[in-house]
């Protein structure tokens, strides 16, 4: 590895170019004084005394009083591993900081405003990447129930694992009932994915002589979303709308219900393809 790479390196965890440099230049002179390493690396004296205060503060050099003064390059395995450790504590302390905000945070965005727009409660988001930020978002916060109507076109890839929050959802006990269209079950990738959502603990229903209109989630008998498909566009192009209504809740659930009770069961679906 040539020293541009290790300069670029050692950048990453917080060094100026600079003094970057002048611990490479230390590594290879040993103890060397302010002069020379100036003159080494190219750098004002001055400068080399300010880069230098930051190497000694940050564990990887050290100096050495005599006539002259020196500096020394730490064993990296000791001075990065220290580097290490303080990284580690520093990321801990964040993301606990992250979780106790999370726990007081969640209150105050739940707790209805005294003062909002009628139309509050209606949400629309075209972009697939925000599309599916949020609706990973609904199936964290969700505490009870996820209804779905599923069809394609998909927002979510399902060549990778599908959905992951649905399986962290389903070990906190939220209750998954899923909707597939009979005909898109052909898709192989999403009859893989139903396959393992079922595995998880969704309870799933296939319906063949009611085909679904439109993909439909009902959040714990409150928040609908709906993803509607685009048909004047040439390519896919998806947009949500959510909408945070109990009675629109209510009202769909039932429509809901009435396509489960038509729908046949996975392994009613194995037993017609076999």
């Amino acid at each position: 590895m040539n020293h541009s790479d290790l300069i670029a390196q050692l950048k990453e965890i917080g060094l100026p170019d600079a003094a970057a440099k002048i611990y490479i230049i230390l590594l290879h002179e040993g103890n060397t004084a302010a002069s020379d390493i100036a003159r080494i690396a190219e750098i004002s004296r001055p400068k080399v005394y300010e880069h230098m205060r930051r190497l000694v503060d940050t564990g990887l050099c050290t100096e050495i009083l005599g006539q002259v003064k020196k500096y020394a390059a730490i064993n990296p395995a000791d001075a990065l591993s220290r580097i290490q450790k303080q990284y580690t504590l520093q990321y801990q302390a964040t993301s606990n900081t992250i979780t106790n905000l999370t726990q007081l945070l969640m209150p105050l965005f739940l707790t209805p405003s005294q003062h909002h727009d009628p139309l509050d409660y209606i949400q629309v988001i075209r972009e697939r990447s925000s599309i599916i930020r949020k609706f990973e978002s609904m199936e964290s916060m969700a505490q009870s129930e996820v209804l779905s109507l599923v069809k394609l076109p998909l927002v979510m890839s399902l060549e990778d694992t599908p959905n992951p929050k649905e399986f962290q959802s389903l070990k906190r006990k939220v209750v998954y009932r899923a909707i597939y269209n009979y005909s898109d079950m052909a898709d192989d990738h999403l009859a893989a994915a139903v396959e393992l959502f079922a595995k998880a603990g969704e309870k799933v229903r296939i319906t063949r002589d009611f085909p679904i209109p439109f993909k439909m989630f009902i959040f714990d008998k409150r928040i609908v979303m709906f993803t509607l498909e685009d048909k004047t566009a040439t390519t896919t192009k998806l947009t949500a709308l959510i909408i945070e209504h109990v009675d629109l809740a209510k009202g769909l659930r039932q429509v809901f219900d009435l396509y489960w009770l038509n729908s046949i069961t996975l392994d009613e679906y194995h037993d017609s393809i076999s």
